[in-house]
């Protein structure tokens, strides 16, 4: 009898790890969530591609319809236009001299991101959180989060996978808590913690980037 007992005790911490365990893999974040990331334009950039290919306008995919419709200026463009190249979601048009041909076009890839990215930043720029959403953590740290609040211990093991220093991941914090994007709370557990979870008014732009 004693023994079943022990066995029943012994039995209880696996199954709570278990549990820990499959949480922790409902918040891992996609490379690609980070790779999109990495540069502040290439998701407005391949929402603006994807306009231009819906609505048949070109000049939202040439350089200079780029440069005014985002408001960058034309070495990022240069430069955002190399990384998602290289990616493999965007090539320059082959027929890109012709007054009508739009300068770069997506790929197959690209236009399996494309209805995602512009929902990402049509939400962005509806919120107002343009300027947050540019820069490299905050996006990878809304999507470990769209799968419900989080330690940092939590975050920090999605995220460090993919490179992302404690350094990173808690400037993104400030940064989204600073802004309202993220709320911080006090666990009254043992011990006591803190965890972060999406705000109210970030929610549509956290279910967006965790469509990416």
């Amino acid at each position: 009898m004693v023994n079943s007992a022990a066995h029943r005790r012994s039995r209880a911490p696996r199954a709570d790890s278990e549990a820990d365990a499959g949480a922790d893999s409902d918040r891992e974040c996609p490379v690609r969530v980070v790779h999109l990331a990495h540069r502040r334009w290439t998701v407005p950039l391949l929402a603006q591609l994807h306009q231009a290919r819906v609505s048949g306008d070109s000049t939202g995919a040439r350089s200079i319809g780029l440069v005014r419709r985002l408001g960058i200026g034309r070495e990022a463009l240069r430069q955002t236009v190399e990384f998602a190249t290289a990616h493999g979601w965007v090539v320059r048009n082959a027929g890109h001299g012709h007054p009508l041909r739009p300068d770069f076009v997506l790929t197959d890839a690209g236009r399996v991101l494309g209805p995602a990215c512009d929902r990402v930043w049509r939400t962005a720029v509806l919120v107002g959180a343009v300027e947050p959403l540019g820069r490299k953590w905050t996006a990878p740290v809304l999507r470990v989060l769209a799968s419900g609040p989080a330690r940092f211990g939590q975050i920090k093991t999605a995220l460090g996978g993919h490179g992302a220093t404690d350094r990173a991941i808690s400037l993104a914090l400030r940064t989204l808590v600073e802004g309202e994007w993220v709320e911080r709370r006090v666990v009254q557990d043992f011990p006591p913690g803190v965890e972060y979870a999406v705000a109210a008014r970030c929610r549509s732009l956290a279910g967006a980037i965790a469509r990416l």
